[in-house]
C-alpha cells in the first residue's frame, strides 16, 4: 500500500491512503478529452525513494499525481512526448539513468512506442557523461529513444529566440566573430538572441528531469532553470546576473508555446548541492532517498530552495539564502507561472 502525508514544509498535519488509477480522468472531473495544461498546479510531492533497492517508486506515485492532478498521460491526449535532461555537470550530479528508465517503462505501460518519446539536453558531453549518449552506438537512441543535442542540426529553432541587449561573454563573442567574419551586421543581431529548441514547437509535451544546485545569482538552479537556460543557446551572458538570470527563466517558461506543454517536473533529490554552484563540488553535495513531484516546475524549486536552505545552515553553517528577495519567484508570480508559495507538500512513501 501506498501512503500518503500532508505536510507544511515536513511538518506533519494529516495523513491520507493512496488509490489506483484506472479510468481516464477523475469521476469527478468535468474534463472529457485533452486536460487543459494552461491551469497552474502548485500540488508538490515529496516521493520517498525506496533505499538500497534502487527505485524511484514512479509506477505508483504517478498513480496519485495523475488522479490528484486530472490528468491521464497517455498517447491519446499527449501523443509525443520529449523528455529534458539536466546532464551539464555529470557525472559528479546530473539526472540519474536508473530515474529515466523508470520513467520510460511507465510511459511504455500506458501505451507509448519508443518513436513517440525523446530524450534532449543541450550538450552532448553532459550526456556522453551521464550515459545516455555512447559514441559507438548506432545512432542518436538510449534504450531505442531518440536523443537530441544542439551539436545536431535542427536542435534549435533559428525563426525562435529570447532576445536581450546583453553582449555575449567573451568566448560566445569570438564564436560569433569567427561565424560571421565578413557580416558585422548579421554577428551584432545573433549576439542578442538566445535560440529556443525546436522540440517545443515540435507538438511534443514535456517532463522535466531535473537536478537541484544551490546558485550564487539565481539562487537555485533546479527545474524552471533546466528547462531554461539549460536549453537555450547564447545562455553564459545570464549566468553571472542576479536580476537578468531570474528575468530570463521566468520570461522563457511564461512562453506559451513551453508552459502549455508541461506534463510534469521532477527534482531529483538522492543527490543535489548546497553550495559553490555552477560548478560539482562533492564538498557540498549531498543526498536524500526522495524526489519532489509537481506539475508546475516553480513550485518544485520553491520546495527545494527551502529543503537546501535548511541543509546550507544547519550542515554547513553557512549564511542562509532568503527565498523572499528571490527575483525568480518574483517574476515567476508577476507572468502567472505561481509564487511557488505553496503551504502544503504531499508526502509519499
Amino acid at each position: 500500500m501506498v501512503s500518503i502525508f500532508v505536510i507544511s514544509f515536513l511538518l506533519m498535519v494529516n495523513a491520507l491512503s493512496g488509490q489506483n488509477v484506472e479510468s481516464a480522468f477523475l469521476e469527478e472531473s468535468n474534463v472529457t478529452g485533452e486536460v487543459d495544461l494552461g491551469q497552474v498546479g502548485e500540488h508538490v510531492y515529496w516521493v520517498s525513494t525506496k533505499k538500497g533497492r534502487g527505485s524511484y517508486q514512479i509506477n505508483n506515485s504517478m498513480q496519485i499525481f495523475e488522479r490528484e492532478n486530472s490528468i491521464n498521460i497517455k498517447p491519446a491526449f499527449f501523443p509525443k512526448i520529449a523528455i529534458k535532461l539536466d546532464t551539464q555537470y555529470a557525472p559528479g550530479i546530473s539526472t540519474k539513468k536508473a530515474l529515466v528508465i523508470e520513467i520510460l517503462e511507465w510511459l511504455e505501460s500506458k501505451g507509448y512506442s519508443k518513436n513517440q518519446i525523446m530524450l534532449f539536453d543541450r550538450d552532448r558531453e553532459g550526456l556522453r557523461n551521464a550515459g545516455f549518449w555512447e559514441d559507438n552506438s548506432d545512432g542518436n537512441e538510449f534504450l531505442g529513444h531518440e536523443v537530441l543535442d544542439s551539436s545536431q542540426e535542427g536542435y534549435y529553432q533559428n525563426d525562435w529566440f529570447h532576445d536581450s541587449p546583453l553582449p555575449p561573454t567573451p568566448f560566445d563573442r569570438a564564436r560569433f566573430i569567427l561565424k560571421n567574419a565578413q557580416q558585422a551586421e548579421k554577428r551584432k543581431t545573433e549576439e542578442r538572441r538566445s535560440f529556443l529548441p525546436a522540440v517545443f514547437l515540435s507538438g511534443a509535451y514535456w517532463i522535466n528531469l531535473a537536478v537541484p544546485m544551490d546558485d550564487p545569482f539565481l539562487g537555485l538552479d533546479g527545474a524552471s532553470a533546466n528547462l531554461t537556460l539549460g536549453s537555450i543557446s547564447n545562455y553564459g551572458r545570464f549566468l553571472n546576473k542576479k536580476t537578468l538570470s531570474a528575468a530570463t527563466v521566468a520570461e522563457v517558461l511564461a512562453i506559451p508555446e513551453i508552459w502549455e506543454k508541461r506534463l510534469f517536473t521532477i527534482l531529483d533529490l538522492t543527490t543535489f548541492q548546497v553550495a559553490n554552484g555552477q560548478r560539482f563540488d562533492a564538498k557540498y553535495s549531498h543526498g536524500r532517498n526522495a524526489i519532489l513531484l509537481s506539475r508546475n516546475p516553480v513550485a518544485v524549486d520553491y520546495a527545494a530552495w527551502k529543503f537546501i536552505n535548511k541543509e546550507r545552515v544547519e550542515t554547513h553553517k553557512l549564511t542562509p539564502r532568503r527565498i523572499e528577495e528571490s527575483l525568480l519567484f518574483r517574476y515567476s508570480k508577476e507572468l502567472g507561472l505561481g509564487s511557488g508559495n505553496t503551504s502544503q507538500i504531499k508526502v509519499i512513501e
